[in-house]
């Protein structure tokens, strides 16, 4: 067969493979409004995607121009019988460091203020080289790295940390905004605008310079898909890139040696070496700090010189005694409840390969893709302990400083996190001895 020549994103005579189950489909573009998803798993493959390269620009340089007054600026000023705390984003991560707790300090200074930094300085680089048509070598490292850290920029959670202060504390002292607490939800506003806006898969085929698309490629990976029909990349000798999503033919003269995607540079495998028993690790150590996190006192309370300490679940009675009940709702579900279904769910997908039982794997990926979606919001207490730290200091009338749990508890999201990253959901569906014929559909 003849390949057509190269032209734009939306042609149809293109393959893909799922990233969650390795099917190999013809990449078809989704009319506006719609997306392309996997029939077999439910991935989401493609989204419609109009002008995402200019629109990401004036977001990424808008959030930019948030940033800075957003974490250098006051957030709030708490008073209470004439004492008063103002005090930053960086003031609560000095506080963990003032109390010694460098490891929760380093966490939330990575998570809450550098990453989103350092996300959206990417993004503007990498869209405003594709705007004038520029292709320098280090655009694919930097949307290499914009990707991963998708997950670990954690603004939106602050803010949320942020509201949960405010209606705690509302009742007992008097609460004024500052300019860095609106230019703070500006700047949670846009960076989820990005992460609507930015189409990773038509970044990558204008990042990928024309120099370096190969006809011998095409005409490969086509004529190989078309040989096997519609099967797993995997079984017909196709790697699926997982940073790019890009699908390569393993040359045969190449056996052996480390295969390199030709499109982002990231070293190529068939599956992920060793998801299986990294993801055990990384499970039963989160199981094991779970504990810890939750049995031992996560801030201790000073209040008129009397002290007192509170785990995780003694702060939620006390929203519940007070009526506060959907605050509590929210850090049950995300302190308590999300950990436990992020261990427990990564143990049944974990059992399902061991065991090999190939039942309800839909319904299992679903379940994975979810665990990789929640990780993040586990890190919520952790963040309004910062904000309480510092915000409720008035010396001898009252004070919150940090707890021996709090250590575990970031360590719990930190090893669930890892453990999302590192396992393979295809490994799921390697366990079919047998391959279904499916059609791509639109939704």
């Amino acid at each position: 067969m003849k390949p057509k020549p190269y032209s734009t994103f939306d042609r149809n005579d293109w393959f893909l493979a799922c990233p969650d189950c390795d099917l190999v489909l013809p990449k078809v573009q989704p009319p506006k409004g719609n997306r392309t998803e996997c029939p077999r798993c439910g991935c989401v493959l493609l989204n419609h995607c109009h002008d995402t390269v200019s629109r990401s620009l004036a977001l990424a340089l808008t959030g930019l121009l948030f940033y800075f007054p957003a974490v250098l600026l006051p957030l709030l000023t708490f008073r209470k019988l004439g004492l008063s705390e103002t005090g930053n984003i960086l003031n609560t991560v000095q506080e963990f460091i003032d109390q010694e707790y460098f490891l929760v300090a380093l966490i939330v200074l990575l998570s809450a203020v550098l990453f989103p930094l350092v996300k959206l300085s990417l993004l503007a680089t990498v869209s405003f080289c594709l705007k004038i048509k520029r292709h320098p070598e280090y655009l694919k490292l930097f949307f290499r790295i914009y990707n991963y850290l998708d997950s670990w920029a954690m603004v939106e959670v602050f803010l949320l940390g942020i509201m949960i202060t405010i209606i705690k504390m509302q009742d007992s002292t008097e609460i004024y905004f500052g300019a860095g607490f609106f230019c703070f939800i500006g700047l949670v506003l846009v960076t989820m605008a990005t992460s609507l806006t930015v189409c990773k898969e038509s970044f990558w085929m204008l990042i990928e310079s024309k120099g370096e698309r190969s006809w011998q490629y095409f005409h490969n990976t086509i004529s190989a898909a078309l040989a096997i029909g519609i099967k797993t990349a995997a079984t017909n000798n196709l790697f699926l890139c997982r940073e790019c999503h890009l699908l390569c033919y393993n040359h045969p003269g190449h056996a052996g040696k480390k295969q390199i995607c030709r499109r982002c540079g990231a070293t190529l495998h068939f599956r992920k070496p060793a998801s299986i028993s990294r993801t055990w690790a990384l499970t039963i150590t989160a199981l094991l700090l779970l504990f810890p996190a939750n049995l031992l006192p996560i801030m201790h309370v000073d209040f008129l010189g009397i002290p007192s300490s509170s785990t995780i679940l003694d702060g939620i009675k006390i929203f519940f005694q007070e009526g506060s009940y959907f605050i509590a709702l929210i850090i049950l579900t995300a302190s308590i409840l999300i950990p436990i279904f992020k261990i427990v769910g990564l143990v049944i997908i974990l059992l399902t390969i061991q065991f090999r039982r190939p039942k309800y794997l839909r319904q299992k990926t679903a379940m994975f893709r979810f665990i990789e979606f929640i990780g993040r919001w586990s890190m919520l207490d952790i963040f309004v302990i910062a904000l309480l730290g510092f915000y409720i200091n008035f010396g001898f009338l009252s004070s919150i400083e940090t707890a021996p749990a709090a250590t575990y508890f970031c360590l719990v999201v930190v090893t669930t996190m890892l453990a999302a990253i590192t396992f393979d959901p295809r490994l799921l569906w390697d366990l079919l001895n047998g391959e279904e014929d499916y059609e791509l559909s639109t939704q």
